[in-house]
């Protein structure tokens, strides 16, 4: 898809998030930053994969070495805007953290409306809303780029995993060794409309829709009057 409408017949391109990056925002006591992962992150996720418990290593790569390849740290930043696509959340200052986490999808190659979803959030920091920070940002970007679902597979010793699918709406299949994680994606305004006005959300799905809300308030600008003034 071209980055550039030329004609005046063909629709508007609906802004991606990745547009605004890095978007600064607060999750907890925590001051983040969050932006797109790329080719000059790779010493950073060697970094961050080195400061992983064994168990967290197993968890999102399914082997135990405590040294990333170099070729895994390539494929892993060698994104787009489309089809591999990847955010990381950083502190706002400089810090010796290279990062909170990070998460990514990968469009299927056989149906461009799915995507494998992947996660990795270091071990401090597990448990405290991050995951669901990145789950929203992929997304909402995601959906903007034709995305309706997203799946994804766990190890069976990861419950925790399987418990954050279901917490955020998904569907979780035990099989013999792992879990197959389903999760159908909602527009994001009526998602946030469903979570305002429903009686049954989980604080999870309020999570994510809170960000939603905001992701849905950056991407759609300042209103411009029609004498071409900001409205405050």
């Amino acid at each position: 898809m071209s980055d550039v409408f030329s004609r005046e017949d063909e629709p508007a391109k609906a802004a991606l998030l990745r547009d605004s990056a890095p978007l600064e925002v607060a999750l907890g006591d925590f001051e983040v930053s969050l932006r797109p992962l790329g080719a000059a992150d790779r010493d950073r996720v060697r970094q961050g994969y080195a400061l992983l418990s064994e168990e967290s290593r197993m968890n999102r790569f399914w082997e135990k070495p405590g040294e990333m390849s170099q070729s895994r740290a390539e494929s892993l930043t060698n994104t787009d805007s489309r089809d591999h696509v990847a955010w990381v959340v950083l502190p706002q200052e400089d810090s010796a953290i290279p990062a909170y986490g990070a998460a990514s999808f990968w469009r299927d190659r056989s149906d461009s409306s799915s995507a494998e979803l992947a996660f990795t959030i270091g071990d401090p920091w597990q448990r405290k809303g991050f995951a669901s920070l990145l789950f929203s940002i992929l997304w909402f970007d995601g959906w903007r780029t034709g995305l309706r679902s997203f799946h994804g597979v766990s190890r069976l010793r990861n419950v925790a995993m399987a418990s954050w699918w279901e917490s955020v709406g998904g569907e979780v299949r035990e099989h013999r060794r792992q879990y197959e994680l389903y999760l159908d994606l909602k527009e994001p305004q009526a998602f946030v409309d469903q979570i305002a006005f429903g009686m049954t959300a989980g604080s999870r799905q309020v999570e994510v829709a809170e960000w939603m809300q905001l992701w849905l308030e950056i991407v759609s600008g300042p209103v411009v009057s029609k004498d071409g003034e900001r409205d405050a």
